[in-house]
């Protein structure tokens, strides 16, 4: 098996070194990951219900996508590869890929465009659009925070419907869309290209360790 880091992985691989040659901790993480995926089919599953109200939630978001940016989208099912990444991006545009991200509750979602973009950052989004782009052949990625009432069936004991449903379909539906757009940049490919290549030592130790 050769190391390919996944797009949505990106981002955690690309922090900062503990020394020149020598991977961090949030690194090593990642690259952990990737071999329980590929010896134990292993893949961990973080905040199971905001993930669940996305995946419910997707075709809505599209649509609400569509109707405000006048942007045809085509739900892409896909994934593609090359010697140094994996990823399968959501919805392509004839010029562009679109992500979308849909927030939990009111507290959550990006109100103003700096807490968009820290939210893309923190989540490591920019990454992962860098990879679809190269994947892709396309030069430009939108990550779309999308902000829609949550299903019913989601809410636990301390989720106050008022504010998951009624509250959120009071708000205009154009101010519950927040876009960050990211532009591809080649020499960010490159670094990254560069720490995926660094990293395979440490993913072929541990992979020969838990596969044996």
């Amino acid at each position: 098996m050769t190391f390919k880091c996944r797009a949505s992985a990106l981002g955690g691989l690309m922090t900062r070194l503990q020394n020149k040659t020598t991977l961090g901790k949030t690194s090593k993480k990642v690259v952990l990951n990737a071999v329980l995926l590929d010896v134990f089919d292993y893949r961990r599953e973080i905040d199971a219900k905001m993930i669940n109200k996305g995946l419910m939630l997707e075709d809505d978001a599209i649509k609400a996508i569509s109707l405000l940016k006048a942007v045809k989208l085509s739900k892409n099912t896909e994934r593609k590869s090359n010697d140094w990444f994996s990823g399968e991006c959501d919805l392509l545009t004839d010029d562009s890929i679109r992500d979308t991200k849909c927030s939990w509750s009111i507290d959550s979602f990006p109100w103003t465009h700096d807490d968009a973009v820290q939210k893309v950052k923190d989540g490591g989004y920019d990454w992962q659009g860098q990879v679809y782009m190269e994947l892709w052949g396309k030069k430009v990625h939108y990550v779309d925070f999308v902000l829609l009432p949550t299903p019913h069936s989601l809410l636990g004991y301390n989720d106050d419907e008022y504010e998951h449903v009624e509250l959120v379909n009071q708000i205009p539906l154009q101010k519950r869309i927040r876009s960050v757009k990211i532009e591809y940049d080649k020499e960010l490919i490159e670094q990254a290209k560069e720490r995926v290549e660094m990293s395979r030592d440490y993913y072929n130790e541990l992979f020969t360790q838990l596969s044996n």
